[in-house]
């Protein structure tokens, strides 16, 4: 990864600064998304999510997994929330809804998870990590993939 995990926080966090502590992304539904600096300062909240904090450390984890996937990344969110079962065809580990939920939400491959994957790529794109794409994957831009 061409970042480094303090670069990559100094950067969402300077987005958030020049916006006013509170920023706005038109997600792929063209509905518009606030998102904030959560109240421990250790991730963004979502006004679309409000309970979910989209820790720091769990967004660079996903853009580095995007990068080592070769920059695409796919979701996962449809098949999370029709309850397909991690680890299977319809829910890889390495998607972001399946790999977040084995290494940050304590699930394990055969288990079920719920849908967080969607913020998680908004919050990417919003902070310009990545372009979330129709058809539920992302791609990580160039300049933070790996050299």
């Amino acid at each position: 990864m061409k970042l480094t995990y303090l670069e990559f926080v100094e950067i969402i966090i300077d987005k958030l600064k020049r916006d006013g502590g509170l920023s706005r992304h038109t997600m792929l539904n063209k509905r518009e998304m606030k998102l904030w600096l959560s109240t421990e300062g250790n991730g963004i909240i979502t006004s679309n999510y409000s309970s979910l904090n989209c820790k720091f450390m769990v967004l660079y984890d996903i853009l580095t997994k995007a990068a080592e996937l070769g920059g695409e990344m796919y979701l996962g969110a449809n098949a999370a929330q029709n309850g397909c079962k991690i680890g299977s065809a319809e829910l890889p580990v390495d998607t972001i809804d399946g790999f977040i939920s084995v290494k940050w939400y304590g699930k394990h491959i055969g288990e079920s998870t719920q849908r967080r994957s969607t913020y998680y790529a908004y919050v990417l794109e919003w902070a310009g990590f990545v372009v979330d794409h129709r058809g539920g994957y992302i791609t990580v831009k160039t300049e933070f993939m790996q050299e």
